[in-house]
């Protein structure tokens, strides 16, 4: 099973994509200051008070409250909406705290109200899309599903390939909650065929909307194969992600590299290559003291712990740990001191130091009761059970393991069933209760049954994917070959053009025409077929160069210094030959007659 103990702060900080250094945020407050129409100024408090939730969160509230007022000054409905969506975003980043996750979804449904009462189809697409996006988190599938279907009915209405891409993602995601796997996958592969078809105008910002979507579609695409624990597959479209941050102008790019080497750096932690997980994990930090900004600093160090301890290395998660300094203040500023006191209890409980474990389980507990989502209360009961049971307290590992349990049980979460049953039939077992350790140990061969059917559906997926992609490698080849075939009927027509346009020219040069007919004529029917040599010979350039303008540049030069004075050469000779009537055909001769030479008599 995965552990993640810091399942809040992991959330948290994947959204730093966002952060910017001080410098920037000092940019956009001076711009702000200088707005003067409304839509500038909710446009610039729109992107401070998103970028501040990971830097100040009472300056990110103080600008999200100027960028509502200004929009219900406005009296504009769009703006209106676009506050409540963006305030609904910046909420959800931090959607391993309940209370911000209850506020996202509140910004989103009083958005969806307003945009349907004003016919905003767009607005109102992306405010359901948000709600697809918190229930995904919540394991509401039945209701994201609702949301994103709703969202996909208006998208194609609209005819917006852009929402339309979004929809799909979002499609993909529920579905792989869902664990139907090729339903994912198929939508996923929509998204990312709509995104790549997208032909944006030469305006920078139709590009860098095409560049998010594929960037998006990627990391999507990079997920689903990480969540069937195809991780070369995961890595590879991570790194294409990556690669789309290099087609983005300023520094905005170079702030989300360090977030995407810091996801490379976890793949390879789930393969096991701890070796290249720490590499990136090295290189994101060192990322980040470029840029000078610490924040961005936060998501490698809590991989670096989470990597220890995973790896059952208590000790050096304890010695990192009391030297992480920034990582433990960035979690106590955003409101999650708990998780501190989480890390503590369950790296004693490894150390079995098990008086410091319990206070600081104890110290964890009441905010994890209140504050915590269902997710992460079963890994913090799972982890407090844990310690009951390290330290001999039987009674209170069953307590904490069947509050675990019940969470599981209401998710339908089958991988922590699976253990949860596990526990406590161990536990049951130690306390002597063979009736409830009887009852657990069946329970844990149905759930294991269940989680070996779902392997053998993966087997079975992997097959269906496999075979996908051969189809769909297929169907390319043979739309490749319709238009070779397309291109090489077009060419012959060509070719025959040409051959009938010399064939004019010669016969002008057989009949009476004048001169300059034959001029006119000769300088388009040259013209005609070296471009066609030309049109040729570019195909096999761009093929030899993979399109690269500098070497396209260097041989077309070459190439036209070499057919333009043979084109002048070859024009001139030929006209000259056809305007001087020596084809001209004598009255009474045929046309072969006049062409071909007289022959000599022979005086014997």
């Amino acid at each position: 099973m995965k552990k993640c103990w810091l399942t809040a702060v992991l959330l948290l900080t994947t959204c730093l994509v966002m952060a910017q250094s001080p410098a920037v945020i000092d940019s956009l407050k001076l711009k702000f200051s200088k707005a003067k129409t409304s839509e500038e100024k909710v446009e610039t408090a729109s992107v401070l008070c998103r970028v501040l939730m990971n830097v100040n969160m009472a300056e990110a509230d103080k600008y999200g409250k100027i960028m509502s007022e200004e929009a219900e000054l406005s009296r504009d409905r769009k703006l209106m909406v676009k506050a409540l969506i963006i305030h609904g975003e910046r909420y959800a980043y931090y959607a391993g705290k309940k209370e911000y996750l209850e506020k996202s979804s509140d910004y989103f449904n009083k958005a969806l109200q307003l945009s349907k009462e004003n016919k905003l189809d767009k607005e109102t697409t992306r405010a359901l899309l948000g709600l697809s996006n918190n229930n995904i988190y919540l394991s509401n599938t039945d209701k994201a599903l609702n949301y994103t279907t709703q969202a996909f009915a208006i998208a194609t209405a609209l005819k917006d390939d852009s929402l339309q891409v979004e929809v799909y993602n979002s499609f993909g995601s529920v579905y792989q909650v869902k664990k139907d796997r090729l339903l994912a996958l198929r939508n996923f592969l929509n998204g990312l065929r709509i995104a790549e078809e997208l032909k944006p105008t030469k305006q920078q910002e139709a590009w860098d909307t095409k560049n998010d979507l594929l960037r998006k579609s990627y990391r999507n695409l990079s997920g689903f194969y990480a969540d069937i624990k195809e991780y070369d597959k995961a890595i590879d479209y991570a790194t294409k992600a990556m690669d789309k941050l290099n087609m983005t102008k300023g520094n905005g790019g170079k702030y989300n590299k360090a977030i995407d080497l810091n996801y490379i750096g976890n793949l390879y932690a789930m393969k096991k290559n701890f070796d290249m997980s720490v590499f990136y994990y090295e290189q994101s930090i060192k990322l980040a003291d470029s840029l000078k900004f610490n924040q961005l600093k936060v998501p490698a160090y809590n991989s670096i712990l989470n990597q220890y301890l995973q790896s059952d290395e208590p000790q050096k998660a304890l010695d990192y740990f009391n030297k992480a300094t920034e990582l433990k203040a960035y979690i106590i500023n955003f409101g999650f001191p708990h998780v501190i006191d989480q890390a503590y209890a369950v790296i004693y409980t490894g150390l079995g130091q098990f008086d410091s474990a319990r206070y600081y389980f104890a110290k964890a507990a009441p905010l994890f009761e209140t504050s915590a989502t269902e997710s992460n209360k079963i890994a913090f009961y799972s982890q407090y059970g844990k310690f009951y049971y390290k330290s001999g307290d039987m009674k209170n590992a069953v307590l904490y393991y069947e509050k675990a349990k019940a969470l599981a049980d209401k998710t339908a979460s089958l991988e922590w069933q699976e253990e949860l049953a596990k526990y406590l039939d161990t536990a049951y077992g130690k306390n002597n209760d063979l009736k409830q350790s009887y009852y657990y140990n069946s329970l844990y061969h149905q759930y294991k049954d269940s989680l070996q059917k779902l392997g053998e559906e993966k087997d079975l997926m992997q097959m269906e994917l496999a075979d996908e992609q051969q189809r769909q490698e297929r169907i390319a080849e043979e739309e490749r070959q319709a238009l070779d075939k397309k291109h090489n009927l077009q060419y012959t027509g060509i070719a025959i053009a040409i051959a009938t346009v010399f064939l004019l020219l010669v016969l002008l040069g057989i009949f009476h025409v004048s001169e300059s007919m034959i001029r006119i004529m000769g300088f388009f029917a040259f013209i005609f077929l070296f471009e066609f040599i030309i049109l040729l010979a570019d195909h096999r350039i761009h093929e030899w160069t993979h399109g690269e303008p500098l070497p396209v540049l260097g041989i077309k030069i070459i190439l036209i210094a070499m057919l333009l004075p043979l084109h002048h050469w070859l024009e001139h000779k030929v006209v000259h030959y056809l305007a001087s009537r020596r084809l001209i055909i004598p009255k009474g001769k045929g046309v072969w007659t006049a062409i071909l030479p007289k022959r000599k008599t022979l005086n014997h």
